[in-house]
């Protein structure tokens, strides 16, 4: 069913929000406390995978942090786990979220499985969208708690990052309230974003158009949106006759700044962070 959106969502859109002093709802004290994010960049990796690192990856979080009595009392220094935002492409690949999951028939996933396409089902938020070359996907595996973060304000932060990466390369973009992602306008897209938490570990998080090919966005309505489109940073910027590089080289490192900046943490290469969880992921990505 089409979505309408609301007067009050598009003046909320039209209205600039700085982001610039973020706090995402932490006092100062706290921002001192944050721990430090590693990051690390994995290529393209096939969904199926990428879904098998985040869930296994979590489970240990949560594992190691309430199922054992002295690490836990141990606190973020006694843990071997860090927080870690993994970056990656993936090949082209359907995937529908825990609104929609379910509900396509066989014959529609056959149809887009006949485009050359995986389609897979998520526990993650939203409905159907396309993840494929080009498009900078982010999953960061954090845990709020230690962030002094509501899931609101998570999600909140995601979205900021995004268009502080966006507004970098000069495009205005920013979320609207009740319609998930982050829009150049109140009908194109830039970002899907769709996430999960458990025991206050996160897994998923968003993906956003690059240079990513929007033939495949027309073979679905993105995240259930009737009357909206998906956009690249590509496209926008060749209708303004802009050549400003927006590879997945040139926009990873402004991904990760923003992120740092957003969530008022450091982050920094996850082989300096946390080797154990580099380790971790290594070893999934060759199973």
């Amino acid at each position: 069913m089409s979505r309408k959106l609301s007067s009050i969502c598009i003046r909320r859109f039209i209205a600039t929000a700085s982001s610039n002093q973020c706090t995402l709802g932490r006092t100062a004290d706290q921002l001192r406390t944050l721990p430090p994010v590693g990051y690390v960049y994995l290529g393209e990796v096939p969904y199926h995978k990428a879904l098998e690192i985040q869930t296994k990856l979590s489970r240990r979080r949560i594992d190691e942090i309430y199922g054992n009595t002295h690490t836990s009392s141990a606190g973020i220094k006694g843990r071997m786990l860090s927080d870690v935002l993994i970056l990656l492409q993936h090949p082209p690949v359907y995937t529908n979220g825990r609104r929609n999951r379910g509900k396509l028939s066989s014959e529609e996933v056959s149809r887009l499985n006949g485009l050359g396409c995986d389609y897979v089902e998520t526990n993650r938020g939203g409905e159907i969208t396309f993840h494929g070359p080009g498009q900078l996907v982010a999953y960061p595996i954090m845990y709020l708690k230690d962030h002094h973060l509501a899931t609101r304000c998570y999600v909140e932060g995601l979205e900021h990052t995004v268009a502080r990466t966006c507004a970098h390369f000069g495009i205005k973009a920013k979320g609207i309230s009740g319609f998930p992602g982050v829009w150049t306008s109140p009908t194109q897209k830039i970002a899907a974003l769709g996430t999960h938490v458990q025991r206050y570990v996160t897994s998923h998080g968003f993906a956003l158009n690059c240079t990513t090919d929007m033939k495949w966005f027309r073979e679905i309505v993105p995240c259930g949106l009737d009357g909206r489109t998906a956009v690249s940073m590509q496209a926008l910027l060749e209708q303004q006759k802009s050549s400003v590089d927006v590879s997945i080289d040139a926009v990873l490192p402004v991904v990760v700044k923003s992120f740092g900046q957003i969530f008022g943490c450091d982050v920094r290469p996850l082989s300096e962070v946390s080797p154990a969880t580099l380790n971790v992921i290594n070893k999934l990505l060759r199973q």
